[in-house]
């Protein structure tokens, strides 16, 4: 009985798995918002500031490098003092289309070989600026 019943809940869980779909841009952009708030409420820097990046300016703010710092907490790419570079993939994966994705992952890849000194803040600052030097046509950040 008991096999039986493994083997319905097995055939069940294959049936219901289908590949998690990319986010479309309204879905990431809501995500975005959400996740911009957030982090403007636990740092104190200007939302014209953080959109600054968008235009490539990266001022040695130490609120702005927070402000990346706290969005990569959330969206769980800065884990123990570190950019996890792995989750970071996993996330453009999951919320890119396929050919979008490509783009950012080999911006991820590119910056993944760069040395990471400093506190979380400076850690996370760098990272996202050498994404945004690699590619700021394709450039995505909260």
């Amino acid at each position: 009985m008991h096999v039986k019943l493994l083997l319905v809940a097995m055939l069940f869980a294959f049936v219901a798995w289908k590949p998690a779909e990319s986010a479309t841009a309204e879905q990431m952009d809501k995500m975005a918002r959400s996740l911009r708030r957030s982090c403007l409420q636990k740092i104190d820097i200007s939302e014209d500031k953080v959109e600054g990046m968008r235009r490539g300016e990266f001022p040695d703010d130490p609120n702005l490098k927070c402000y990346t710092n706290c969005i990569m907490k959330l969206i769980r790419t800065f884990k123990n003092g570190n950019i996890d570079f792995a989750m970071v993939i996993k996330q453009v994966e999951l919320s890119m289309a396929p050919e979008e994705a490509a783009v950012m992952k080999e911006a991820i890849l590119k910056c993944s070989h760069m040395e990471y000194t400093g506190d979380e803040c400076q850690k996370s600052y760098t990272f996202v600026k050498c994404t945004y030097d690699t590619n700021p046509e394709r450039f995505f950040f909260p």
